[in-house]
């Protein structure tokens, strides 16, 4: 059996697997709403909210188009974009805002205030949104700096954290951030299937202030008040919902904190590995992700280590968009793939010492 170190979905714990086999109830009934109250409570504890958090069925990707889609249209947004999630964010709000501004920088590149003040200053958007956590390239923004400074212009702040969230530190009502998406397949070590979508009271009334919402499916206004009886407005996936509340009593056992550390301590040895086996970390300098380690092997040797990896029963990932092909990605994400580190990198060192890795020889 393979052990994967990939973006997502992650591996679960054998207590998170069985616990998908739940019985599947009605989610008009009792046994719904107490498992569905649950999940939120110990969502808004990961995320660090008193304010709402919504599950939706379906990937980070729709927890996104549902955020845009409810608090962007007709306002003057400002997405900072360093990477492919960051686009595709960018993209998704265009659909329900045509006029949505972007300020991209260089892949690999960090974003923190200073790079940002001077557009946040020109464009005194309504809006700042960012993802913290690009996995394309294994890069962490500073969310909190970002968003102290939105917020001292008068912005409302929106952050990507599908990647980060229960992985790398975030604080949402202490930071000031407004709204925040995020998904059940990646550092909460559940099974995929469920996406969040988190506000605080100034962003679910500026949702509320709305006469129309441009989405049926994605409502956050329907969510909300199916969400104050625990309930979801349509059928929810329910083997991910007991796959969750499993994966998130595991998470409180260990201690969110203590979670962020063994994040931290995973990408420190999936950086040292990198480095001694003469490859270069792609992020820079202290913007590298505790959940993804990305790097440029040289594209003759993209697939050649992944399918050295994979004869070792270690399966890790490519580059995504202009960087498939070219970059190699080591996910440390969720806890499985955490605490079996050790495993990955020792692989990685054994194939690129190996003379019989044909394409490495040189």
């Amino acid at each position: 059996m393979s052990q994967w170190f990939v973006p997502g979905p992650v591996p679960v714990s054998e207590k998170t697997q069985n616990a998908c086999a739940g019985e599947m109830v009605s989610h008009r009934s009792t046994p719904f709403r107490e498992l569905y109250a649950e999940c939120t409570q110990r969502l808004q504890r990961v995320f660090g909210t008193s304010g709402y958090v919504f599950s939706i069925t379906g990937s980070g990707t729709l927890a996104n188009e549902a955020a845009v889609a409810n608090l962007l249209p007709n306002t003057k947004a400002l997405f900072l974009v360093n990477g492919e999630f960051g686009e595709r964010f960018y993209q998704a709000a265009k659909i329900y805002n045509p006029d949505a501004q972007a300020f991209t920088i260089e892949d690999g590149l960090g974003l923190n205030v200073e790079r940002v003040k001077d557009v946040i200053d020109a464009q005194m958007p309504q809006w700042v949104c960012l993802v913290q956590n690009e996995t394309a390239t294994g890069v962490t923004n500073d969310v909190k700096g970002i968003a102290a400074y939105a917020k001292s212009k008068g912005a409302k702040v929106l952050v990507d954290a599908v990647s980060s969230l229960g992985g790398i530190e975030f604080r949402m009502d202490e930071w000031g951030v407004d709204a925040c998406t995020s998904a059940s397949q990646k550092s909460l070590g559940a099974p995929p299937g469920l996406a969040f979508v988190a506000l605080n009271e100034a962003a679910m009334a500026h949702i509320e202030a709305q006469q129309r919402i441009p989405t049926y499916g994605l409502n956050l206004k329907t969510y909300k008040k199916f969400h104050l009886k625990n309930e979801t407005p349509y059928t929810p996936c329910l083997p991910t919902f007991y796959g969750l509340r499993q994966a998130l009593r595991e998470l409180e056992a260990d201690g969110l904190e203590n979670r962020w550390r063994m994040h931290a301590d995973a990408a420190q040895l999936a950086r040292t590995a990198i480095a001694e086996c003469g490859f270069e970390n792609f992020a820079e300098d202290g913007f590298e992700s505790d959940t993804i380690t990305a790097f440029l092997p040289g594209d003759a040797r993209v697939e050649a280590i992944k399918k050295a990896m994979a004869s070792k029963g270690i399966q890790i990932a490519g580059g995504q968009g202009k960087w498939k092909g070219k970059m190699l990605r080591i996910a440390h994400i969720g806890p499985e793939e955490t605490r079996h580190m050790d495993a990955c990198v020792t692989a990685l060192r054994n194939v690129v010492q190996n003379a019989q890795a044909e394409v490495l020889v040189a």
